[in-house]
C-alpha cells in the first residue's frame, strides 16, 4: 500500500507538471515570477527553479532576486545562502539590499575587515528596511533590531576587525568598544526611566544627542551624570558641534544640589580641608569634574578641555578665550554663586584632580579654596 500511494504522488506531480507546462511558458514570457515561484513549490523542483533563475534576468533585478527575496521572507537563510553559491553575482546584488545576511557572505568569502564594516554599520543603523530602492515589489520588511541584538553585531564586528586586521583597525576597534559603551549606556538609562517614557522608546536606538537631551528632560540625579558618559564616547567634532549643549549639561549638574544649603553649612560648622573634600565628594558638580577632567577620564578621542576649559586662565585655545567659554563661566550665571560660587569652583577643581588612589590633600600647593 505504501509503494502504491508513493506512485500515486509521483503520478499527480507528473499530472501537474504536464498541465503547468503551458503556464509556465506564458509566465517565462511576461515575467510571472510570482507563478514561477509558485510552480516550482508545488513541484518541489529544485532544478527546475535554478534552470529558471539562469534564463530569466529581465528586468525587476531578474528571477534570482524574486526568489533570494522569498526565501528571505520565509527565513530560509541557510538555503538562500546555499542557492547564492551558484548564484553568485546576483547574490550580491541582493545582499547589498539585506545587510542583515551580507556580513555572512563576507565572512564565508574570508573578507572580515568588510565584514566588520558591514556588522558595524549595521548594528547602528536607524531602521533595518529591506525595501527595495525602486519599490517595484513590495520588499518592505522591517527588521526591528533589538539592543541586545545591535550589541550582538558589534561584539561580531569588533572580532571580524581583529580577524581582518586591516591598516587601521585598532582605530577600528577603538571605535566600535566606544559605541558599545554608548549602547550600554542607552541600556542603564532606559533602566532609570519610568515605565511610559520607557514603552515610547522600547528597543529603538537613540542617537547620541537625542540620548543626552533624555537625560536633561527626566532630571535625575544619576542621568545628569551620564550625559558627560555619552559625550566622552562620541567623538571631538560632535563635542565641538554640540559645545552649547554641553554647557547644558553643565548647568543642569549645578543644579543638583543644593548650593546656598553646603555653603551655609559650610561656614556654620567651619568644615576642615578633609570635611570639604567629603562633602563635596557626593556633589554632582565634583563628580562631572572628576568624570570630564579627572586623572582617570576617558574619551574616544580628544578631551574636553579643547571645548570646554574648567577655567579659561587654564586655557591655551585663544578662541575660547575670546569666547568667554568655560565651566567657570557657567557657574557664574548660577542664582547662588554669589554666596556659594567659591564652594562649587572648589568642587569642580578638586573633581578634576582627584583620583581614588591619590588623596588631593596630598597634592602641593594651596586648595582652591584658599
Amino acid at each position: 500500500m505504501q509503494h502504491s500511494g508513493e506512485g500515486s504522488e509521483e503520478q499527480k506531480l507528473e499530472i501537474f507538471g504536464k498541465l503547468s507546462s503551458g503556464l509556465l511558458t506564458i509566465a517565462k514570457r511576461h515575467e510571472g515570477y510570482k507563478t514561477l515561484w509558485s510552480i516550482c513549490c508545488d513541484l518541489n523542483n529544485t532544478e527546475l527553479l535554478k534552470n529558471l533563475m539562469h534564463d530569466s534576468m529581465g528586468p525587476k533585478r531578474g528571477f534570482s532576486y524574486f526568489v533570494f527575496q522569498q526565501l528571505y521572507d520565509n527565513k530560509q537563510f541557510s538555503k538562500l545562502m546555499r542557492l547564492g553559491e551558484e548564484f553568485q553575482e546576483e547574490l550580491a546584488i541582493f545582499l547589498k539590499q539585506h545587510q542583515d545576511l551580507l556580513w555572512l557572505h563576507e565572512i564565508f568569502l574570508r573578507q572580515f575587515s568588510e565584514a566588520s564594516e558591514t556588522l558595524h554599520v549595521l548594528s547602528l543603523s536607524s531602521d533595518d528596511s529591506s525595501a527595495m530602492d525602486d519599490g517595484t515589489y513590495s520588499f518592505d520588511t522591517i527588521i526591528e533590531t533589538s539592543l541586545v541584538e545591535r550589541k550582538r553585531f558589534l561584539n561580531l564586528s569588533k572580532i571580524a576587525a581583529l580577524a581582518g586586521r586591516s591598516a587601521n583597525f585598532e582605530t577600528k576597534v577603538k571605535r566600535i568598544e566606544a559605541d558599545l559603551k554608548i549602547l550600554n549606556l542607552q541600556e542603564e538609562i532606559m533602566k532609570l526611566l519610568s515605565d511610559d517614557e520607557s514603552q515610547n522608546i522600547r528597543q529603538r536606538l537613540l542617537p547620541p544627542m537625542d540620548l543626552i537631551e533624555l537625560c536633561l528632560k527626566i532630571q535625575n540625579r544619576e542621568l545628569s551624570l551620564r550625559v558627560f558618559d555619552v559625550f566622552a564616547w562620541t567623538s571631538s567634532s560632535f563635542i565641538k558641534s554640540n559645545a552649547s549643549l554641553l554647557e547644558d549639561c553643565w548647568r543642569n549638574a549645578s543644579n543638583q544640589d543644593d548650593w546656598e544649603r553646603l555653603y551655609q553649612a559650610s561656614v556654620d560648622e567651619g568644615w576642615s580641608d578633609e570635611e570639604t573634600l567629603s562633602i563635596l565628594k557626593d556633589t554632582i558638580l565634583f563628580q562631572a569634574s572628576n568624570r570630564c577632567y579627572g586623572p582617570k577620564a576617558e574619551t574616544f578621542e580628544g578631551n574636553f578641555h579643547e571645548v570646554l576649559p574648567l577655567r579659561l586662565e587654564n586655557s591655551e585655545h585663544a578662541n575660547l578665550k575670546n569666547m568667554g567659554s568655560s565651566v567657570e563661566n557657567i557657574l557664574m550665571q548660577h542664582k547662588d554663586y554669589p554666596d556659594a560660587g567659591k564652594l562649587m569652583l572648589t568642587a569642580v577643581m578638586l573633581g578634576s584632580v582627584h583620583s581614588d588612589t591619590i588623596s588631593i590633600m596630598d597634592e602641593e600647593g594651596p586648595t582652591p579654596m584658599e
